[in-house]
């Protein structure tokens, strides 16, 4: 039974609908991958500067991986941990990392789990980056997995602490 078409024609439709199938994932795709979805701020330092507290949080839909941390570009810190505040209690700013009430993790041992961005929470970030040089820390870059992607978000400390 053709109703006026032919096969031919029936070919191309389902063709056109399919790369247009295709056309509409990869742009949700690439939106999706192309906003990072790590959170990173910076909550304060040491006097020094040669200690930093960065809150985490994620804005996206599956957990974070966090793969490497560097400071003042390529540097790797003396220490790095994760804090994770199940109480919401804050963070500390530590040398040492060895508070008593306070949970320091290494930070490759601990998922960013999603809804944890600060659009998402009422209480400040659940996941705190403490980082430890030896030298004056400027900027720190945290390497991620995001979606089976690797990614790069930067956090500056230049004019954090007046001097």
């Amino acid at each position: 039974m053709n109703l006026g078409q032919s096969n031919g024609e029936i070919l191309v439709k389902k063709l056109g609908l399919l790369i247009g199938v295709i056309i509409i994932i990869g742009i949700v795709f690439y939106f999706i991958l192309v906003q990072p979805k790590l959170e990173a701020i910076l909550l304060g330092t040491g006097l020094d500067q040669k200690v930093a507290v960065i809150t985490l949080g994620n804005n996206g839909y599956q957990d974070i991986e966090l793969l490497d941390i560097r400071i003042n570009g390529t540097d790797e810190p003396e220490l790095a941990k994760i804090q994770v505040s199940e109480t919401g209690k804050g963070f500390v700013i530590s040398d040492t990392f060895a508070e008593e009430d306070y949970n320091f993790k290494e930070y490759n041992s601990v998922k960013i789990e999603t809804g944890t961005g600060t659009k998402d929470v009422e209480y400040h970030s659940r996941y705190g980056l403490s980082i430890k040089s030896d030298v004056e820390i400027y900027s720190v870059t945290i390497i991620y997995k995001y979606l089976g992607k690797v990614f790069e978000e930067n956090v500056s400390i230049n004019n954090f602490m007046e001097k």
